[in-house]
């Protein structure tokens, strides 16, 4: 009864020491990708959509929009991190605007690609 005890907890022993977890020694780490919507108008009211599509080995710790024009250039961080994020910008003047949307994880950061808009 003994030896059959000691031949279990061996079995036992061999059979948890081979499981290990996943090896990701090989994985290359990415900062997230990114995809800028089309901007919304509303006269002077503006919606930027952005959205993160993949974030691999990290999650987004940061999440906002870089917009502007040939003398505005302003960047705005959301204080929420969502994969799926917006922001509404009130009493732009008049004129043509670029604007892209942007994620960071513990990787790096993206850019989605640059939208153009104007407000009438």
């Amino acid at each position: 009864m003994k030896s059959s005890f000691l031949t279990l907890f061996a079995a036992i022993l061999l059979l948890f020491s081979a499981c290990e977890g996943e090896d990701r020694s090989g994985e290359q780490p990415f900062p997230p990708t990114v995809v800028t919507a089309p901007v919304e108008v509303h006269g002077q009211e503006v919606t930027m959509h952005g959205i993160v599509t993949a974030s691999p080995n990290s999650p987004v710790i940061r999440c906002g929009f870089y917009y502007g024009n040939d003398t505005l250039h302003t960047d705005t961080l959301l204080p929420e991190v969502a994969y799926d994020f917006s922001a509404v910008f009130h009493h732009l003047d008049a004129g043509s605007y670029y604007a892209y949307a942007f994620a960071v994880n513990g990787m790096g950061a993206s850019n989605g690609d640059t939208v153009r808009f104007t407000v009438p």
